[in-house]
Formats: C-alpha cells, sequence, structure tokens
C-alpha cells in the first residue's frame, strides 16, 4: 500500500505533465531516419562500414522508442 496523498491528476498542478509523449514522436521519427539512411545505403552499395554504423545507429533508436514507449506506458497506465 503507497503511504502518503494521492497527488492529483496528469496535468494538473500537483502533477504536471511531462514531455515524454513528444519524445516518443521525436524517438520514432528517428528510427524512421535511421530506417531511410539504412535502405538507402544498402541500395547504392556504400561500403560496408557505413552498413554496419547505421545499422547499430537503427538498432540504437530502436531501444530508445522502446524505452520511452515503458516509460509512457508507467507514467500513464492504460485501464
Amino acid at each position: 500500500m503507497r503511504r502518503g496523498r494521492l497527488r492529483g491528476p496528469l496535468g494538473s498542478p500537483e502533477r504536471p505533465a511531462s514531455a515524454l509523449g513528444f519524445r516518443l514522436v521525436l524517438a520514432v521519427f528517428g528510427a524512421l531516419v535511421m530506417l531511410v539512411g539504412l535502405v538507402l545505403a544498402l541500395a547504392w552499395d556504400a561500403d560496408a562500414w557505413l552498413v554496419v554504423l547505421l545499422v547499430a545507429g537503427f538498432v540504437g533508436t530502436c531501444v530508445n522508442v522502446y524505452w520511452v514507449d515503458r516509460r509512457l506506458r508507467y507514467e500513464r497506465p492504460r485501464s
């Protein structure tokens, strides 16, 4: 059981809304940019180091999308 007073609803002065929704939009956009870059590098037969770098970047952005989504679901649980 939680101790203490329950805070108000999300967005109230007692519990201000966070920027996680906007962060999720930015993370998804970053993942899409990395995916487009990876596809273009593969289509243009780019050097192997560039493809490896873009794959690593895409995996990193996907992990970021997952992490932000989990934080958002923890902050705003769905009923």
